[in-house]
């Protein structure tokens, strides 16, 4: 059942208009606008649930007309809906819905356009009370086009598969319904992308390059994938009850229930000698099947190395004889070289030109030296600091300076002229 929160989210389902949306629509006869707002805010619930609420549905392609109305009800509003026939009668017509006991027809693309135009309208339930058609499935086509794509795809990685052994795999790996799964290869079915031979599933690529199988060669590999997938289930069931047999026999010998754990200790041993054959069966099975992949495999790698070297061989024949074209190179070349010779187009040593703009720069280096000059003192900004003047220290090193000195500034009494003389000349001329 849909959630009342889902549906009363929706901004179309609003609590003014929800008495209107949940009659028969017979009050709108005379007001066309409103039956049509009705039936296209229906129609958007109907759709945007089965996509984003797809586990409130027993099937992912369709709508079940047993449950439809009682998932849409509002319990809590006292509110069922009574012009849901109404709605998909309209969503028949414009080919959003199939009624399955017309997809299941399939009166091909002519057929559905004539009936369409010409034929009666669908009716899908009561116009009074709302009541569908019961057993009656509506396959949504958006749906049944995604879910299609889905199973495709797993077949062709998969393929060939035992229609058993498909709906078990697509069940449990793609969470699709076994009414799913029906209808989806019915619809691959009719687009050509697979083929339901008996009781085998085949993919079909027409894009790819497949190795030629007889329908018994696609049968045995099928059931051999079958017999494999069996097997596994049984080896896991058989695993599961021998862990189950092992934890009773200890609760049994545990509570000294000796007789007991005695006969299912005997079980528990014929069992994991059983899953031990089984298992080693599995495993040759297992095997068989990898060889025929890898041989299939070397064939479509034979069979396209064939192909291309095929094309390789083509390819090399519209090139002719290399040998004759290079020759053919070659002299023209030689008379190029012949012709430029005499138009005086020497070739010049790079070695020459090398050595020559070495000196070059040489000489240039030289001059650039010659007239460099040499780098004017940066004026100061700051005053220099004048150094404080040595103080005169007196040393020993010249003492006769110093007691000439020292003479010099002494002061004699005054004397004679006679005196002086005499003390001037103190010896006899």
């Amino acid at each position: 059942m849909v959630s009342e929160k889902v549906i009363l989210d929706d901004p179309h389902f609003t609590d003014s208009r929800l008495q209107s949306l949940y009659s028969n629509f017979n009050h709108l006869k005379e007001n066309p606008d409103g039956l049509e707002a009705n039936i296209s805010a229906w129609k958007s619930l109907l759709l945007e649930t089965k996509s984003k609420c797809a586990s409130e549905f027993p099937d992912q392609v369709a709508f079940d007309a047993d449950s439809l109305v009682k998932q849409y009800s509002l319990p809590s509003r006292g509110l069922t809906p009574q012009g849901l026939n109404k709605v998909i009668d309209q969503m028949v017509h414009e080919q959003a819905l199939i009624p399955y006991s017309k997809f299941q027809q399939d009166p091909g693309l002519l057929g559905r356009v004539v009936g369409w135009v010409f034929g009666p309208r669908y009716r899908s339930g009561n116009d009074q009370n709302g009541v569908l058609n019961q057993g009656e499935k509506f396959v949504v086509a958006s749906e049944l086009a995604k879910w299609s794509k889905n199973l495709g795809y797993y077949l062709s990685n998969n393929s060939p598969l035992v229609k058993d052994h498909l709906i078990s795999l697509a069940s449990e790996e793609l969470e699709m319904s076994k009414f799913d799964i029906e209808c989806c290869l019915l619809n691959l079915e009719r687009e050509k992308k697979i083929v339901v031979s008996e009781d085998v599933v085949q993919f079909v690529d027409k894009s790819q390059q497949e190795v030629n199988l007889t329908e018994e060669q696609v049968e045995s590999i099928a059931n051999l994938k079958y017999a494999i997938y069996k097997m596994t289930k049984y080896n896991e069931e058989t695993e599961l009850r021998i862990q189950k047999l092992d934890i009773r026999i200890r609760e049994l010998v545990k509570n000294k229930h000796m007789v007991r754990a005695k006969s299912e200790l005997k079980i528990q041993r014929a069992l994991t000698q059983k899953l031990q054959k089984s298992s080693q069966g599995l495993e040759n099975l297992v095997m068989l099947l990898y060889k025929i992949e890898e041989d299939s495999n070397n064939i479509l790698v034979v069979k396209t190395l064939e192909a291309n070297s095929k094309i390789l061989k083509e390819m090399n024949a519209q090139v002719g004889d290399i040998q004759h074209v290079v020759e053919e190179v070659r002299e023209e070349w030689d008379k190029v070289d012949e012709l430029s010779e005499h138009l005086g187009a020497l070739n010049v040593d790079d070695g020459d030109i090398e050595e020559e703009l070495l000196q070059m720069e040489k000489e240039q280096e030289s001059k650039e030296d010659a007239t460099q000059e040499e780098p004017v003192p940066e004026v100061p900004t700051e005053e220099p600091v004048q150094e404080p003047e040595p103080e005169h220290v007196e040393t020993s090193e010249d003492p006769d300076s110093a007691l000439l000195e020292r003479f010099q500034k002494l002061k004699l009494p005054a004397k004679e002229p006679a005196a002086e003389k005499n003390l001037e000349s103190p010896l006899p001329i």
